[in-house]
């Protein structure tokens, strides 16, 4: 019976027993499978709760926790690491960005990494006081950026207060009224909003304000406060970069600006000089500019005219030569207006009403200019009214420099009534030396038959016949003009319908200052009616000596008309004597005479005293009527 009843108790331990280890055995494989999906990183595995409440299962717990724990940080830290290198990478490139641009940058990337919906960066700037406030530079917001030209004063807002206590701030109670996010749903408050300032060994260089829709993690915060300084960092380089451009575009304006000065006032000199040179052909060069000054002004003031008004116009002072000029004393001008050497004519124009008011504003004149001398005579002057100016660059007189050019300018009136009168009464034609035709009066035109569109830019060879081109005299012809040599003559030539026109002319090459020619000008006489009458004449000649060897060989034949022969030679010793006349004419190529401007008979030559049958005293001092 008790071995019963211990075979009994024996089985039921052996069978505990074995359960137990069954259950040991479980645990076991669970707990094996649990690590590996641990080794796995799969921390949301569970175990069941028989193994939980054993020993090994609060250990394998805790080791999950612990290694959970380290897994998140290690994640953390490598999220904040990956962080920091890309936007090293953003920071490394700022010096191909301007501020703007690098904000814009790190602005983007910033609100995505830490999943904002919008940001803010501020940047502490100064007015020309010395004021400090914040000016935003770059705003993100519904994923772009946006254009947010705002200022923010020091102590004012969460982010003035942020540059005064220099410590960051997170807001979670945000006020409804403080800022809302707007998105394809409408708009809503942010969750949390954190601002961080940018510093670098305690200076406030800006602000970086952030604002979510959800709240931000703690290593949010810490990425954050990281990357502000090297923010800070990037923002005060580019800016002190920006600044140092800035000087230096500055500083090389000011060089250029300068080198302008510089060349303006070298050519200014050069002209001066060029002007010293010709007034008084001075060769010596002064040893300071004020001396160099001085000379130029002497010389000036003793070559030429010169007057100084108030600049309304009020005389102030004139030198000799001016005075001289015009035939006053200074006594007589000094204090009256410059009105009083202008004509009335000029008085009433338009351009003299406004004269004085534009030498007044700085705007000087230069040109020939009609004025009247004490006695009314005309004086015609080659002068520049010149503003003078003070540091202020205000007007404080006007200075006029003139030349009396009055006997130029009446030549010059005598040679255009001559030039006038050879073009009314001459045919002219304008060459390059080269014989390119620039240009031709009507004479010219009517003469040839041609329009100037016609002829313009064409070679003279236009007019020549054929068997002049060919010959050795022409082939040289425009060489020798090109050369400064002359030609006068008799010369054929053919017009546009092929007859031949007859032309007593000369070429006359022009030279510049330097002796060179530069155009050749033909002047010519339209003698073709000369030509044909002379050959008309040549022709009865001929005739007239065939008339003769047969009257000669018939004379005796003839004698009962002896009286009829008579009378043919005396007619034929008219015609002789009027052909000597055609031809006296014909080698003469021109008539003068000169008259007085009204009118009056100064001279004539042999010619045209032949022509009109008239002896110079007949005529001399009488109207040309």
């Amino acid at each position: 019976m008790k071995l019963n009843l211990f075979r009994s108790k024996l089985k039921s331990e052996v069978e505990t027993l074995s359960e137990n280890l069954k259950n040991r055995e479980e645990q076991v494989k669970e707990a094996s499978r649990f690590v590996n999906e641990i080794e796995k990183g799969n921390f949301k595995e569970e175990i069941s709760d028989s193994l939980s409440t054993s020993e090994l299962g609060r250990s394998l717990v805790a080791m999950k926790t612990h290694l959970d724990k380290i897994a998140n940080e290690e994640q953390i830290r490598g999220w904040l690491n990956t962080g920091l290198s890309t936007f090293s990478d953003i920071l490394r490139n700022k010096n191909s960005l301007n501020l703007k641009e690098l904000s814009d940058a790190i602005l983007f990337n910033l609100v995505k990494y830490v999943s904002a919906n919008q940001g803010v960066i501020f940047v502490l700037e100064e007015d020309e006081n010395g004021k400090q406030s914040l000016k935003s530079i770059s705003c993100y917001a519904y994923n772009r950026n946006k254009h947010l030209d705002k200022r923010v004063e020091i102590g004012e807002g969460l982010a003035g207060q942020c540059v005064l206590e220099k410590q960051s701030n997170y807001l979670e109670e945000i006020p409804s009224d403080y800022v809302t996010i707007t998105s394809g749903l409408g708009e809503a408050t942010p969750k949390s909003i954190y601002i961080s300032p940018l510093l670098i060994n305690d200076s406030v260089f800006g602000v970086i304000e952030l604002a979510s829709l959800s709240r931000f993690k703690p290593q949010h915060l810490e990425f954050i406060d990281k990357l502000s300084e090297n923010v800070a960092v990037s923002i005060k380089s580019v800016k002190d970069s920006e600044r140092t451009l800035f000087l230096l575009n500055e500083s090389q304006q000011q060089a250029e600006e300068l080198k302008t000065t510089e060349e303006e006032l070298r050519q200014n000199m050069e002209e001066m000089q060029a002007t010293q040179e010709e007034m008084k052909r001075r060769s010596e060069e002064l040893k300071s500019t004020s001396a160099e000054m001085k000379g130029i002004m002497d010389g000036i003031n003793a070559t030429m005219a010169t007057i100084e008004f108030e600049p309304d116009g009020t005389i102030i002072a004139a030198n000799e030569n001016f005075l001289k000029t015009m035939n006053y004393a200074l006594d007589q001008i000094k204090g009256k207006h410059h009105k009083l050497f202008v004509p009335q004519a000029i008085l009433e124009s338009n351009d003299y009403q406004t004269f004085w008011k534009r030498l007044a504003a700085g705007e000087s004149f230069t040109g020939v200019f009609q004025r009247l001398s004490s006695s009314g005579h005309t004086i015609w002057l080659n002068a520049i009214y010149n503003p003078i100016l003070n540091a202020n660059g205000e007007v404080v007189k006007v200075v006029k420099f003139a030349t009396d050019i009055t006997k130029q300018q009446e030549m010059l009136a005598e040679n255009k009534g001559v030039l006038s009168g050879i073009n009314a009464t001459m045919a002219t034609i304008e060459f390059e030396p080269n014989g390119t035709i620039i240009t031709a009066n009507a004479n010219f035109l009517k003469t040839m038959n041609y329009s100037l569109d016609e002829i313009k830019g064409k070679h003279h060879k236009l007019f020549a016949p054929k068997e002049i081109l060919e010959s050795d005299d022409y082939k040289t012809f425009w060489k020798r003009l090109a050369a400064g040599e002359s030609f006068t003559g008799v010369f054929q030539r053919v017009s546009s319908s092929g007859n031949t026109v007859w032309l007593n002319a000369i070429y006359n090459p022009i030279l510049n200052a330097n002796g060179e020619v530069i155009k050749v000008v033909k002047f010519a006489t339209d003698m073709t009616t000369e030509k044909e009458k002379e050959a008309e004449i040549m022709q009865m000649l001929e005739e007239t000596k065939s008339q003769e060897e047969e009257l000669r060989q018939n004379m005796e034949e003839m004698r009962a008309t002896q009286e009829e022969m008579n009378r043919r030679n005396h007619e034929l010793k008219s015609i002789s004597a009027e052909m000597k006349g055609v031809m006296d004419g014909i080698n003469a190529t021109m008539a003068t005479i000169e008259f007085e401007p009204n009118g009056t008979i100064i001279t004539a030559n042999a010619n045209f005293l032949k022509t009109m049958n008239y002896s110079l005293d007949e005529i001399k001092g009488k109207h040309h009527k």
